[in-house]
């Protein structure tokens, strides 16, 4: 078993916020053997802002000669890894124990395993449903933004699924939070033994005992959600908080992410959107929401402007 910084890091991808990092997180680092990254990062969020490496990549490589290349050897998938070590390098804190990490996001999965061929990823996923739940009431967003952006990331993990090698298979599992929350010690142990941490080392009962962080409703007293450690009870219960939807709102989401539901075997809604009016009435929500959105990020864009000119306008007045 491999035990020390010089075996793989662990990266933890959650399919969106409030599905489960946190707590998968705390409970891989209870092994002897694992660590978070340095102080203070949290999230190290490297995929959602990969852009600018491939930019920079491919920068780099547009300005070489051309005489340089050679036509047996592609040095790209290299400068990937190289860059990718470095930022491993950055977050590892503990040098004898193993570095785990994790991303609220599966944006850019595909560049996952060019900048991080040595590593084991861990996709976390969660019912679509509980995910919307959450995000209303912890970020106060829109049912639509939530379910739509949930479909997005469950998308996001099928193209890269699909189009996993067996080879590439055996570098990364897609795990899900009920399945850890339902039976900790079979899903956890599972998890140990692809992770090539000893499972006897790791304590299940602290595990069971393990306090709730940034639950969106349990909460320990407070008004709003927070991180700070809350002693589990029988009254938490994380799970299927979609039951009391009205039929309204399990007909949007089975029209906006239903399939997706799908790809994870999760049940399916009991109320499905028919052909015909029903169907008719779905897609007119779209645009309606499409217009709203559109709306908002120019209302947004021009705002961001304005801002960026008040800013550089006070920096030239403040100058000598």
């Amino acid at each position: 078993m491999l035990t020390t910084a010089s075996s793989p890091p662990i990266f933890i991808h959650g399919i969106t916020p409030r599905s489960g990092t946190n707590f998968l997180w705390d409970l891989l680092c209870l092994h002897p053997n694992c660590a978070p990254p340095r102080a203070p990062v949290r999230e190290d969020l490297f995929l959602m802002h990969s852009d600018n490496l491939v930019a920079f990549i491919n920068s780099v490589q547009g300005a070489w000669d051309p005489a340089w290349k050679d036509p047996h050897e592609d040095v790209t998938d290299l400068f990937y890894e190289a860059l990718g070590n470095g930022l491993i390098q950055f977050l590892q804190a503990q040098q004898q124990r193993r570095l785990v990490t994790k991303s609220p996001s599966v944006l850019h999965l595909d560049r996952f395993f060019r900048l991080f061929p040595k590593a084991r990823l861990v996709i976390l996923v969660r019912d679509g449903r509980d995910v919307v739940s959450s995000c209303m009431q912890t970020f106060g967003w829109e049912f639509d933004r939530a379910a739509r952006f949930w479909a997005a990331g469950a998308e996001e993990i099928h193209r890269f699924d699909l189009a996993a090698d067996e080879q590439l298979r055996r570098s990364y599992r897609i795990v899900r939070y009920e399945d850890l929350v339902g039976d900790l010690r079979q899903t956890l142990q599972k998890l140990l033994l692809f992770l090539d941490l000893k499972p006897s080392l790791f304590d299940f009962e602290a595990a069971e005992r393990l306090p709730v962080r940034g639950s969106s409703t349990y909460r320990g007293g407070r008004d709003r959600v927070h991180w700070t450690p809350v002693q589990k009870t029988d009254a938490f219960d994380p799970l299927q908080r979609w039951r009391s939807w009205s039929p309204d709102e399990h007909r949007r989401f089975a029209w906006l992410g239903g399939r997706q539901l799908g790809y994870f075997a999760y049940p399916p809604s009991a109320h499905i959107v028919e052909a015909g009016i029903p169907s008719a009435e779905q897609v007119v929500r779209d645009w309606i929401w499409h217009g709203r959105a559109t709306s908002w990020r120019i209302v947004n864009g021009v705002q961001h402007r304005l801002d960026v000119v008040q800013a550089r306008l006070g920096q030239r007045r403040s100058s000598p």
